[in-house]
């Protein structure tokens, strides 16, 4: 049940636009160019055949933002990587509303997505992209080596 509570988690009537002076949105756009290459990639990963979820990932150890399918609540998550922004795509999050039109859904969704990020998860979860920003190496080595 916990993909349902991110889920229900990252959206607010209206929605809330990025806020592009965080950490989190220049990740995204060093990742995949842009905003609107993640967003068209987002987009596609949601409307795959079949159901399940589409789930922005950030894998700290790789210090990546990806986008990826999970079938099911328990199975295909990679280890380690935090769910950023969940969407539900079972048929049980349009078919009443969109029937089989899940390309509205999706931009419902997407207009219902509420990007605010705790500054201190910013901080945190992008630490490598900041010291790579300070050292001009993505790697971390410690004071010790």
């Amino acid at each position: 049940m916990r993909l349902h509570e991110y889920y229900f988690g990252n959206m607010t009537r209206g929605g809330k636009a990025i806020d592009k002076s965080t950490n989190f949105y220049t990740k995204i756009v060093d990742d995949f160019g842009s905003y609107e290459n993640w967003e068209k990639d987002f987009r596609a990963v949601g409307s795959m055949r079949g159901i399940g979820w589409a789930v922005l990932y950030y894998d700290g150890m790789a210090d990546h933002l990806f986008n990826a399918w999970i079938n099911e609540h328990d199975v295909g998550h990679l280890s380690g990587a935090r769910p950023m922004l969940v969407m539900d795509a079972f048929e049980h999050a349009f078919m009443i509303d969109y029937g089989l039109k899940r390309a509205d859904y999706i931009e419902a969704f997407f207009e219902a997505i509420d990007w605010t990020i705790d500054p201190d998860t910013d901080k945190w979860m992008f630490k490598w992209m900041r010291m790579k920003n300070e050292t001009g190496s993505k790697k971390y080595e410690s004071s010790t080596n």
